[in-house]
């Protein structure tokens, strides 16, 4: 921020070399003028004075008179020629510079015939005088240029006398007033000292300096005020914290208990809608194994017997076939020829075959689910065995023939285990169940990597795949029922829900977690003192 000596001195400096300036310029311009015109009058007369003796010369062509005429002319200071000129002829003198240019000047007067009695006759010619102006004014500047210097030497003197004054008596106060001013501290106590120095009492400053006392004591009252009430403000600021920070920690505290009841409350009733969802399909399965199991094996029956019927009757249609020969009646032998391409005996004996082997597997297929459907009501009814898990996992392994394939990788870190009450049979399905999922979320191949946990109240089997995976609602959907992502007839949607079923009739768990093509990560916990539910 500039100073109020800074911008009055400046403001000083240019107005008094501007004012000063401007009038040594007015001065000049009339002192140029008054110069200009004194020579113009001193040229006239010089014309007038030589102009009698020229004329008289001019009039008897006495050119050596003119000659010193015109020399004496030139004599004069400024004038650098001079020149005659006859009227009627081309008779002329000249003397010096005769030529106008820039710098030089012509004045003129004309020649008359002189006369007896003194009295004007004709013009026979006339004078001329040429002037250099830079001579002429030669003086003139340099007068000019000192006078100029001494004006601004003169109003420079001046502005530093005023700039001083100022200072003593006007900026110097006024800045020491501003410092007391910029000084004064609203916090401290006591009356400032904002006092207007002599130079400048009983002036307007003395107006401004009381209200700005009376502004500070304002602020001053203000700021006790403030002050008490900030403390007040911390006071209770501080017991609000301290009541906040009580009643958040015990919110939180009963967050988490809330929260970790909802959370036991919610798995608890996860399980027992599941167990209630599992006894259904239990109570449901075993009626209906029953009832499909009878008329399934029934079917399995006749269909084998039908195979041998089957067998039987295309044998005896190659004997016929062969005896045909033999027949000597034309029209039964064409009549059974008929018959046979009408039967089309050669597919029959192609493919009935095929149907009664396909009809074989489907009742397989048929068989298999309902061993898997009485798996929900066989609970409690197998006999119990302590197993080592690893072992058990390493024939499933074998059986399943994946560790043989090149397709597929295994990869098993299995810890020496403590052994578990299970039912075999059981753990072997759900490990089959298991397996075979992978291996169907991996139709190109890929890795299944097992591996077990040892905790105190269990021990746990990950296995770990590289398929596919699965998004939230298959996820969701994965230990339900008939679910199954698989295309119509290619599954039956209950690999997962045998095996977590299984799972629970152990008395352990079945979680999955899976993301889209992140995999699928099996994790089946096997309680170390098992109960039986």
């Amino acid at each position: 921020m500039s100073s109020i000596d800074k911008k009055l001195t400046a403001q000083v400096v240019f107005w008094s070399l501007l004012i000063g300036l401007l009038f040594s310029a007015v001065q000049m311009v009339l002192d140029y003028r008054t110069e200009q015109q004194r020579f113009r009058d001193s040229a006239a007369r010089l014309l007038d004075q030589a102009a009698s003796s020229v004329a008289l010369g001019l009039y008897n062509y006495d050119r050596e008179s003119i000659q010193a005429s015109l020399t004496g002319i030139i004599g004069h200071p400024g004038m650098v020629g001079a020149a005659v000129h006859e009227s009627a002829t081309e008779f002329s003198v000249e003397q010096g510079v005769t030529q106008v240019s820039g710098e030089v000047r012509e004045f003129r007067t004309p020649l008359f015939e002189p006369q007896p009695d003194g009295t004007t006759g004709r013009q026979i010619g006339r004078l001329s005088i040429f002037a250099d102006e830079h001579t002429i004014h030669a003086g003139f500047e340099q007068r000019a240029t000192v006078a100029v210097l001494t004006d601004i030497a003169r109003y420079t003197t001046l502005a530093v006398v005023l700039l001083i004054m100022f200072r003593r008596k006007l900026t110097g106060p006024i800045k020491r007033l501003t410092s007391r001013l910029l000084e004064v501290d609203v916090n401290a106590t006591g009356q400032p000292d904002i006092e207007v120095e002599e130079t400048l009492q009983n002036t307007e400053l003395d107006d401004l300096t009381a209200k700005v006392r009376d502004l500070l004591a304002a602020m001053r009252q203000e700021v006790e005020q403030r002050k008490v009430a900030e403390h007040t403000a911390n006071q209770l600021n501080e017991q609000l914290e301290e009541k906040v920070v009580a009643r958040t920690r015990e919110l939180n505290e009963s967050n988490v208990h809330l929260q970790t009841s909802l959370d036991q409350l919610q798995k608890m009733q996860d399980l027992l809608l599941q167990s209630q969802r599992m006894a259904s399909i239990g109570h449901l399965a075993a009626g209906v194994a029953h009832e499909i199991n009878n008329p399934v094996a029934v079917v399995y029956s006749n269909i084998a017997t039908l195979s041998e019927y089957l067998t039987e009757l295309i044998g005896l249609a190659d004997e016929y076939r062969q005896a045909e020969d033999k027949i000597v009646d034309q029209d039964l032998r064409a009549s059974l020829e008929r018959m046979r391409e009408l039967i089309d005996l050669g597919f029959v004996k192609e493919d009935g075959p095929e149907l009664i082997q396909a009809s074989k597997h489907s009742l397989e297929r048929v068989r298999n689910i309902v061993a898997e459907l009485r798996t929900f009501a066989d609970s409690g009814e197998l006999p119990r065995e302590s197993m080592d898990l690893g072992s058990l996992l390493k024939d499933v392994i074998r059986e399943s023939g994946i560790g043989i394939d090149p397709t597929f990788r295994v990869v098993t870190v299995i810890e020496k285990m403590p052994p578990v009450d299970v039912v075999p049979s059981q753990v072997r399905m759900i490990l089959a169940k298991i397996l075979q999922n992978a291996v169907e979320a991996m139709p190109e191949g890929g890795t299944i990597e097992i591996a077990s946990e040892q905790h105190e109240d269990s021990v746990w089997l990950v296995v770990k795949d590289s398929g596919v995976g699965m998004d939230a609602q298959a996820l969701a959907n994965a230990v339900n029922p008939f679910y199954s992502s698989k295309d119509v007839g290619e599954g039956t949607g209950l690999g997962l829900t045998v095996a977590y079923n299984l799972m629970l009739n152990q008395g352990g768990e079945l979680n999955i977690t899976s993301e889209p093509d992140q995999g699928t990560v099996v994790t089946m916990k096997f309680p170390r003192d098992n109960v039986l539910f």
